[in-house]
Protein backbone atom coordinates (compact mmCIF):
# COMPACT_ATOMS: atom_id res chain seq x y z
CA UNK A 1 0.00 0.00 0.00
CA UNK A 2 1.47 3.43 -1.22
CA UNK A 3 2.23 6.16 1.73
CA UNK A 4 0.72 9.28 1.49
CA UNK A 5 2.76 12.28 2.30
CA UNK A 6 0.31 13.50 5.29
CA UNK A 7 1.18 10.09 6.69
CA UNK A 8 4.76 10.05 6.16
CA UNK A 9 5.32 13.35 7.45
CA UNK A 10 3.31 12.58 10.78
CA UNK A 11 5.12 9.58 11.39
CA UNK A 12 8.61 11.11 10.50
CA UNK A 13 7.94 14.11 13.05
CA UNK A 14 11.20 14.24 15.52
CA UNK A 15 10.11 16.41 18.99
CA UNK A 16 12.12 17.24 21.74
CA UNK A 17 11.37 16.33 25.02
CA UNK A 18 10.39 19.09 28.00
CA UNK A 19 13.73 19.34 28.69
CA UNK A 20 15.26 19.18 25.22
CA UNK A 21 16.38 15.69 24.54
CA UNK A 22 14.66 13.86 21.77
CA UNK A 23 14.44 10.12 22.70
CA UNK A 24 14.51 8.12 19.74
CA UNK A 25 17.73 9.71 18.28
CA UNK A 26 19.55 9.36 21.55
CA UNK A 27 17.81 5.36 21.65
CA UNK A 28 19.42 4.63 18.24
CA UNK A 29 22.71 6.50 19.06
CA UNK A 30 23.58 4.52 21.50
CA UNK A 31 22.35 1.45 19.99
CA UNK A 32 24.74 2.18 17.20
CA UNK A 33 27.36 2.81 19.92
CA UNK A 34 26.79 -0.35 21.97
CA UNK A 35 26.23 -2.71 19.21
CA UNK A 36 30.47 -1.89 18.69
CA UNK A 37 31.08 -4.28 22.16
CA UNK A 38 29.24 -6.66 19.85
CA UNK A 39 31.21 -6.21 17.04
CA UNK A 40 34.48 -6.23 18.96
CA UNK A 41 33.38 -9.51 21.16
CA UNK A 42 33.70 -11.22 17.51
CA UNK A 43 37.46 -10.64 17.35
CA UNK A 44 39.52 -13.66 16.47
CA UNK A 45 36.14 -15.80 16.02
CA UNK A 46 35.48 -13.83 12.49
CA UNK A 47 35.73 -17.54 10.50
CA UNK A 48 33.09 -19.22 12.91
CA UNK A 49 29.89 -19.86 10.95
CA UNK A 50 26.92 -17.00 12.38
CA UNK A 51 29.72 -14.71 13.90
CA UNK A 52 31.54 -14.22 10.91
CA UNK A 53 28.09 -12.47 9.70
CA UNK A 54 28.67 -9.96 12.66
CA UNK A 55 31.54 -7.51 11.01
CA UNK A 56 30.11 -7.65 7.52
CA UNK A 57 26.77 -6.29 9.04
CA UNK A 58 28.16 -3.85 11.35
CA UNK A 59 30.59 -2.21 8.85
CA UNK A 60 28.09 -2.20 6.38
CA UNK A 61 25.82 0.67 7.96
CA UNK A 62 26.65 0.90 11.83
CA UNK A 63 28.69 3.79 12.05
CA UNK A 64 28.15 5.63 9.13
CA UNK A 65 24.31 5.84 10.21
CA UNK A 66 25.99 7.02 13.69
CA UNK A 67 27.52 9.96 11.97
CA UNK A 68 24.54 11.07 10.28
CA UNK A 69 22.81 11.07 13.42
CA UNK A 70 25.15 12.83 14.47
CA UNK A 71 25.19 15.21 11.94
CA UNK A 72 22.12 15.70 12.77
CA UNK A 73 21.78 16.24 16.50
CA UNK A 74 24.85 18.94 16.08
CA UNK A 75 22.55 20.55 13.19
CA UNK A 76 19.56 20.73 15.85
CA UNK A 77 22.40 22.07 18.79
CA UNK A 78 23.64 24.85 16.67
CA UNK A 79 20.47 26.14 15.87
CA UNK A 80 19.71 26.82 19.62
CA UNK A 81 23.23 28.43 20.33
CA UNK A 82 23.23 31.79 20.70
CA UNK A 83 26.71 31.61 19.86
CA UNK A 84 27.87 29.65 17.14
CA UNK A 85 31.88 29.76 18.26
CA UNK A 86 31.45 29.24 21.38
CA UNK A 87 29.55 25.70 20.63
CA UNK A 88 32.41 24.85 18.60
CA UNK A 89 34.83 25.26 21.45
CA UNK A 90 32.44 23.09 23.74
CA UNK A 91 32.37 20.70 20.94
CA UNK A 92 36.00 20.43 20.43
CA UNK A 93 36.70 20.15 24.43
CA UNK A 94 33.82 17.01 24.52
CA UNK A 95 35.23 15.24 21.47
CA UNK A 96 38.95 15.78 22.36
CA UNK A 97 40.04 15.22 25.66
CA UNK A 98 38.62 11.54 25.33
CA UNK A 99 40.25 11.21 22.06
CA UNK A 100 43.60 12.77 23.27
CA UNK A 101 43.41 10.64 26.59
CA UNK A 102 42.81 7.80 24.05
CA UNK A 103 45.37 7.99 21.90
CA UNK A 104 48.19 8.22 25.17
CA UNK A 105 46.80 6.13 27.20
CA UNK A 106 44.19 3.18 25.89
CA UNK A 107 45.06 3.14 22.45
CA UNK A 108 49.16 2.47 23.57
CA UNK A 109 47.47 -0.03 26.04
CA UNK A 110 45.95 -1.93 23.66
CA UNK A 111 48.83 -2.08 21.36
CA UNK A 112 50.84 -3.59 24.63
CA UNK A 113 48.32 -6.08 24.87
CA UNK A 114 48.52 -7.18 21.04
CA UNK A 115 52.08 -6.66 21.08
CA UNK A 116 52.16 -4.81 18.40
CA UNK A 117 53.53 -1.58 19.58
CA UNK A 118 55.98 0.24 17.69
CA UNK A 119 59.48 0.33 19.28
CA UNK A 120 59.55 4.33 19.11
CA UNK A 121 57.65 4.79 22.27
CA UNK A 122 58.19 8.73 22.85
CA UNK A 123 58.47 10.65 26.28
CA UNK A 124 56.91 10.93 28.21
CA UNK A 125 54.08 9.30 26.49
CA UNK A 126 54.59 6.05 24.57
CA UNK A 127 52.32 7.28 20.80
CA UNK A 128 50.07 4.67 19.83
CA UNK A 129 50.49 3.89 16.13
CA UNK A 130 46.78 2.93 16.42
CA UNK A 131 43.83 4.26 17.08
CA UNK A 132 41.78 1.09 17.30
CA UNK A 133 37.78 2.03 18.18
CA UNK A 134 38.95 5.73 18.81
CA UNK A 135 38.71 6.32 15.42
CA UNK A 136 35.13 7.79 15.34
CA UNK A 137 36.03 10.73 17.64
CA UNK A 138 38.78 11.86 15.10
CA UNK A 139 35.98 12.14 12.59
CA UNK A 140 33.62 14.10 14.75
CA UNK A 141 36.28 16.19 15.73
CA UNK A 142 36.96 17.22 12.06
CA UNK A 143 33.42 17.69 11.69
CA UNK A 144 32.62 19.92 14.44
CA UNK A 145 34.57 22.78 12.34
CA UNK A 146 32.36 21.49 8.82
CA UNK A 147 29.53 22.26 11.04
CA UNK A 148 30.50 25.53 12.18
CA UNK A 149 31.36 26.61 8.87
CA UNK A 150 28.06 25.58 7.35
CA UNK A 151 25.98 27.23 9.92
CA UNK A 152 28.04 30.63 9.61
CA UNK A 153 27.99 30.32 5.76
CA UNK A 154 23.63 30.04 6.07
CA UNK A 155 23.55 32.84 8.20
CA UNK A 156 25.05 34.86 5.38
CA UNK A 157 23.75 33.65 2.38
CA UNK A 158 20.57 31.83 3.74
CA UNK A 159 21.90 28.31 1.60
CA UNK A 160 19.69 25.75 3.55
CA UNK A 161 16.36 27.95 2.58
CA UNK A 162 17.35 27.28 -0.88
CA UNK A 163 17.82 23.90 -0.38
CA UNK A 164 14.41 23.62 1.42
CA UNK A 165 12.54 24.81 -1.13
CA UNK A 166 14.16 22.56 -3.73
CA UNK A 167 12.48 19.93 -1.94
CA UNK A 168 9.22 21.78 -1.61
CA UNK A 169 7.46 18.74 -3.13
CA UNK A 170 3.52 18.25 -3.29
CA UNK A 171 3.27 14.40 -4.38
CA UNK A 172 4.20 11.48 -2.62
CA UNK A 173 5.42 10.16 -5.74
CA UNK A 174 7.33 13.57 -6.01
CA UNK A 175 9.04 13.44 -2.81
CA UNK A 176 9.64 9.16 -3.71
CA UNK A 177 11.74 9.79 -6.78
CA UNK A 178 13.61 12.80 -4.70
CA UNK A 179 14.20 10.45 -2.09
CA UNK A 180 16.01 7.91 -4.35
CA UNK A 181 18.36 10.56 -5.78
CA UNK A 182 19.19 11.78 -2.53
CA UNK A 183 19.93 8.17 -1.18
CA UNK A 184 22.03 7.07 -4.55
CA UNK A 185 23.63 10.37 -4.44
CA UNK A 186 24.82 10.21 -0.70
CA UNK A 187 25.91 6.58 -1.64
CA UNK A 188 27.90 7.36 -4.44
CA UNK A 189 29.58 10.50 -2.63
CA UNK A 190 31.24 8.49 0.14
CA UNK A 191 31.97 5.41 -2.20
CA UNK A 192 34.24 8.02 -4.64
CA UNK A 193 35.72 9.80 -1.30
CA UNK A 194 36.36 6.32 -0.19
CA UNK A 195 38.20 4.85 -3.34
CA UNK A 196 40.04 8.08 -4.30
CA UNK A 197 41.52 8.30 -0.54
CA UNK A 198 42.41 4.77 -0.75
CA UNK A 199 44.07 5.15 -3.70
CA UNK A 200 46.14 8.04 -2.49
CA UNK A 201 47.35 6.35 1.08
CA UNK A 202 47.72 3.16 -1.01
CA UNK A 203 51.89 4.58 -1.15
CA UNK A 204 51.79 4.57 2.60
CA UNK A 205 51.19 0.69 3.40
CA UNK A 206 54.26 0.43 4.05
CA UNK A 207 54.50 3.61 7.06
CA UNK A 208 54.49 3.00 10.88
CA UNK A 209 51.45 4.85 11.04
CA UNK A 210 49.42 2.65 8.09
CA UNK A 211 46.74 1.13 10.37
CA UNK A 212 46.12 4.78 11.33
CA UNK A 213 46.11 5.49 7.88
CA UNK A 214 43.48 2.94 7.46
CA UNK A 215 40.84 4.81 9.13
CA UNK A 216 40.97 7.99 7.11
CA UNK A 217 39.10 6.88 4.24
CA UNK A 218 36.20 6.25 6.78
CA UNK A 219 36.75 9.47 7.79
CA UNK A 220 36.35 11.10 4.67
CA UNK A 221 33.60 9.14 3.23
CA UNK A 222 31.56 9.35 6.23
CA UNK A 223 31.83 13.34 6.17
CA UNK A 224 28.64 13.34 3.56
CA UNK A 225 26.56 11.36 5.92
CA UNK A 226 27.35 13.70 8.86
CA UNK A 227 26.67 16.99 6.16
CA UNK A 228 23.12 15.05 5.23
CA UNK A 229 22.38 14.86 8.68
CA UNK A 230 23.37 18.56 9.97
CA UNK A 231 21.28 19.36 6.74
CA UNK A 232 18.06 17.42 7.93
CA UNK A 233 18.19 19.18 11.34
CA UNK A 234 18.02 22.38 8.77
CA UNK A 235 15.60 21.57 6.30
CA UNK A 236 12.17 20.34 7.17
CA UNK A 237 11.63 20.08 3.76
CA UNK A 238 14.73 17.98 3.14
CA UNK A 239 13.91 15.98 6.00
CA UNK A 240 10.19 15.22 5.07
CA UNK A 241 11.88 14.41 1.58
CA UNK A 242 14.40 11.56 2.76
CA UNK A 243 11.89 10.19 5.08
CA UNK A 244 8.56 9.60 2.81
CA UNK A 245 8.81 6.33 2.61
CA UNK A 246 10.61 2.82 3.70
CA UNK A 247 10.70 0.89 0.72
CA UNK A 248 13.65 2.61 -1.24
CA UNK A 249 15.85 2.14 1.52
CA UNK A 250 14.35 -1.66 2.40
CA UNK A 251 15.34 -2.22 -1.57
CA UNK A 252 18.56 -0.72 -1.39
CA UNK A 253 19.33 -2.52 2.26
CA UNK A 254 17.61 -6.21 0.37
CA UNK A 255 20.11 -5.44 -2.67
CA UNK A 256 23.26 -5.19 -0.18
CA UNK A 257 22.23 -7.77 1.82
CA UNK A 258 22.19 -10.04 -1.52
CA UNK A 259 25.59 -8.70 -2.87
CA UNK A 260 26.56 -9.30 0.01
CA UNK A 261 25.15 -12.95 0.49
CA UNK A 262 26.52 -14.08 -3.44
CA UNK A 263 30.22 -12.89 -2.54
CA UNK A 264 30.90 -14.00 0.34
CA UNK A 265 28.86 -17.02 0.21
CA UNK A 266 30.79 -18.23 -2.82
CA UNK A 267 31.18 -16.11 -5.75
CA UNK A 268 34.10 -15.12 -4.36
CA UNK A 269 36.08 -18.66 -5.29
CA UNK A 270 35.03 -17.70 -9.07
CA UNK A 271 37.34 -14.97 -8.63
CA UNK A 272 41.22 -15.39 -10.07
CA UNK A 273 42.93 -14.92 -6.73
CA UNK A 274 44.96 -12.13 -7.26
CA UNK A 275 42.03 -9.76 -8.19
CA UNK A 276 39.96 -11.37 -5.29
CA UNK A 277 40.66 -9.36 -2.17
CA UNK A 278 40.74 -6.07 -4.51
CA UNK A 279 37.06 -7.02 -5.32
CA UNK A 280 36.07 -8.15 -2.10
CA UNK A 281 37.11 -4.91 -0.58
CA UNK A 282 35.24 -3.04 -3.42
CA UNK A 283 32.33 -5.44 -2.19
CA UNK A 284 32.65 -4.28 1.11
CA UNK A 285 32.76 -0.46 0.65
CA UNK A 286 29.79 -0.48 -1.55
CA UNK A 287 27.69 -1.92 1.68
CA UNK A 288 29.58 0.98 3.50
CA UNK A 289 28.37 3.58 0.87
CA UNK A 290 24.85 2.39 0.44
CA UNK A 291 23.50 1.21 3.84
CA UNK A 292 24.03 3.76 6.22
CA UNK A 293 21.38 6.55 4.18
CA UNK A 294 18.82 4.07 4.01
CA UNK A 295 19.47 2.65 7.47
CA UNK A 296 19.35 6.05 8.65
CA UNK A 297 15.87 6.62 6.86
CA UNK A 298 14.21 3.76 8.91
CA UNK A 299 16.02 4.86 12.07
CA UNK A 300 14.65 8.39 11.53
CA UNK A 301 10.89 7.21 10.74
CA UNK A 302 11.71 4.53 13.66
CA UNK A 303 12.75 7.76 15.89
CA UNK A 304 9.75 9.44 15.68
CA UNK A 305 7.61 7.06 17.13
CA UNK A 306 9.38 7.31 19.93
CA UNK A 307 8.26 9.35 22.91
CA UNK A 308 9.48 7.86 25.82
CA UNK A 309 12.04 4.50 26.67
CA UNK A 310 12.55 2.61 29.69
CA UNK A 311 14.77 3.61 32.68
CA UNK A 312 16.86 1.08 32.37
CA UNK A 313 17.62 1.84 28.59
CA UNK A 314 17.99 5.49 29.41
CA UNK A 315 20.78 4.34 31.81
CA UNK A 316 22.25 2.40 29.27
CA UNK A 317 22.12 5.04 26.56
CA UNK A 318 23.59 7.82 28.89
CA UNK A 319 26.83 5.34 29.79
CA UNK A 320 26.57 4.25 26.36
CA UNK A 321 29.68 7.04 25.31
CA UNK A 322 32.02 5.27 28.52
CA UNK A 323 30.99 1.90 27.85
CA UNK A 324 32.31 2.38 24.05
CA UNK A 325 35.58 4.08 25.31
CA UNK A 326 36.51 1.64 27.96
CA UNK A 327 35.41 -1.90 26.25
CA UNK A 328 37.93 -3.10 23.36
CA UNK A 329 40.88 -3.01 26.02
CA UNK A 330 38.68 -5.19 28.67
CA UNK A 331 37.53 -7.32 25.56
CA UNK A 332 41.01 -7.66 24.72
CA UNK A 333 41.81 -8.86 28.56
CA UNK A 334 39.05 -11.07 28.45
CA UNK A 335 40.71 -12.38 25.43
CA UNK A 336 44.26 -13.15 26.65
CA UNK A 337 42.57 -14.73 29.63
CA UNK A 338 40.42 -17.13 27.72
CA UNK A 339 43.12 -18.26 25.50
CA UNK A 340 44.87 -20.75 26.96
CA UNK A 341 40.85 -22.41 28.09
CA UNK A 342 39.32 -24.87 25.37
CA UNK A 343 36.18 -22.47 25.22
CA UNK A 344 33.26 -23.14 22.70
CA UNK A 345 33.62 -20.38 20.54
CA UNK A 346 30.12 -18.82 20.92
CA UNK A 347 30.26 -19.21 25.08
CA UNK A 348 33.55 -17.18 24.67
CA UNK A 349 31.59 -14.34 22.39
CA UNK A 350 29.06 -14.01 25.06
CA UNK A 351 31.44 -14.03 27.90
CA UNK A 352 33.12 -10.94 25.94
CA UNK A 353 30.49 -8.99 25.38
CA UNK A 354 29.40 -9.42 29.10
CA UNK A 355 32.91 -8.26 30.22
CA UNK A 356 33.00 -5.53 28.40
CA UNK A 357 29.59 -4.23 28.76
CA UNK A 358 29.35 -5.09 32.54
CA UNK A 359 32.93 -3.49 33.79
CA UNK A 360 32.30 -0.69 31.76
CA UNK A 361 29.35 -0.08 33.20
CA UNK A 362 30.03 -0.57 36.57
CA UNK A 363 33.33 2.21 35.65
CA UNK A 364 30.82 4.95 34.51
CA UNK A 365 29.07 4.08 37.46
CA UNK A 366 31.39 4.34 40.02
CA UNK A 367 33.84 6.40 38.52
CA UNK A 368 32.49 8.37 35.81
CA UNK A 369 29.38 9.34 38.12
CA UNK A 370 30.93 10.39 40.88
CA UNK A 371 34.16 12.31 40.00
CA UNK A 372 34.47 15.37 37.63
CA UNK A 373 37.62 14.48 36.66
CA UNK A 374 36.94 11.31 35.59
CA UNK A 375 34.07 12.23 33.78
CA UNK A 376 36.00 15.47 31.91
CA UNK A 377 39.06 12.94 30.94
CA UNK A 378 36.60 9.65 29.06
CA UNK A 379 33.69 11.56 28.66
CA UNK A 380 34.60 15.52 27.89
CA UNK A 381 31.77 16.48 30.34
CA UNK A 382 32.59 19.87 31.70
CA UNK A 383 31.62 20.90 35.58
CA UNK A 384 28.19 22.24 35.29
CA UNK A 385 29.75 25.59 37.23
CA UNK A 386 32.18 25.69 34.07
CA UNK A 387 29.92 24.56 31.21
CA UNK A 388 27.72 26.81 29.85
CA UNK A 389 24.08 24.85 29.60
CA UNK A 390 25.22 21.80 27.20
CA UNK A 391 22.95 21.34 24.76
CA UNK A 392 21.30 18.05 25.60
CA UNK A 393 21.11 17.43 21.67
CA UNK A 394 24.22 16.64 21.45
Amino acid sequence: MAITATTSIKFSTITPSPGGRIEGLAFWRAVLMLAGVVLHAVMGLENIPVLGAIPLISHAFRMGSFMLISGLLCGYALARRSSPLAWLGLRSVQIGVPLLVGLLVICPLIGMMFGDQPDRLGWPFPLAHDWYHLWFLAALLAYAPLSYTLHQFDRRQDVISTIDRLFMKDGASDRRCAQTVILLGAAITCYTLMTVTRTILAGYSGSPYAAALAQVPLIMGYAPFYLLGFLLARSPNLYRTLTVSFQMPTIILLATCGLYAAWFGGLSAMVDPARRMLVSDMVEIIGMSACPPAASVLILRSAGAIRAIPSLVSRLAEASFTIYILHFPIIVVTKIVLMDVAWNPYTEFIIAIAAGSIVAYAAHVLLVERFAVVAFLINGRLPRAVEPVLPVLV
